[in-house]
């Protein structure tokens, strides 16, 4: 039986970066996210998202930056002015207007939408999988196998052992938190800021963790919980 190709909803870890026009030089700073989380950087993909004032030879040396430090990008979102730059660069176009889905991306059960104000998963989430609770909390209930990925806009709480990748105020709410019964993360993420499991204090490894951001020192906070 001959086989056919076939379009799957497959989602990987696609991330938009977001450019404001008054920023440090965007080189540097992600010179920076690279050295704290070398692993992350190495594997996830970006979408550039410049601000609207950004000109066309910005966005030619951003693209060139990417490139010198090896990360992966994907194509541009953003201002539809920008779409010529895309173009001009031989970069794919992305529009703002799409959101994204919720979905368990597995060969197994997809997760329904609900009218819930949390997302809420059966453990155990297996290598491979990957969950995003857009606009509101995630909540596992049992294992994070390593190898997965779990995301929310808002608070994650696993209720199980976490050996995955585990990222809360992923469109920037820096108030979000993370909760784990038993933690053993590969990669921790708060709005944006990231840690990798080398950089978890050992006292506080397979422990009942409470994780959130410092604002001021734009660092991870880890703490036991009661």
């Amino acid at each position: 039986m001959v086989k056919v190709p076939r379009i799957r909803a497959n989602r990987y870890s696609l991330m938009t970066l977001e450019w404001p026009r008054e920023s440090e030089p965007l080189a540097h700073w992600l010179k920076a996210q690279r050295e704290k989380a070398p692993l992350l950087m190495d594997e996830i993909a970006i979408v550039l998202k410049p601000a609207p004032e950004h000109q066309p030879e910005e966005i030619r040396s951003a693209v060139e930056a990417l490139d010198r430090l090896d990360i992966g990008l994907m194509g541009l979102t953003g201002s539809s002015q920008h779409r010529v730059v895309a173009h001009d660069l031989g970069l794919a176009w992305l529009s703002s207007n799409h959101g994204w889905i919720e979905s368990q991306l597995s060969h197994e059960t997809v997760a329904s939408q609900s009218l819930e104000t949390a997302l809420i998963m059966e453990g155990p989430i297996r290598s491979g999988v990957q969950i995003y609770a857009k606009d509101r909390d995630l909540i596992v209930i049992g294992q994070v196998s390593q190898g997965a990925e779990i995301m929310a806009d808002g608070h994650v709480h696993v209720y199980g052992r976490c050996r995955g990748r585990v990222a809360a105020g992923v469109g920037g709410q820096v108030s979000a938190e993370i909760f784990c019964l038993t933690f053993e993360p590969e990669l921790v993420s708060l709005a944006g800021t990231y840690c990798g499991s080398d950089q978890i204090p050992e006292e506080l490894w397979s422990a009942r963790v409470r994780v959130g951001l410092d604002e001021t020192s734009q660092k991870l906070t880890f703490g036991l919980m009661g």
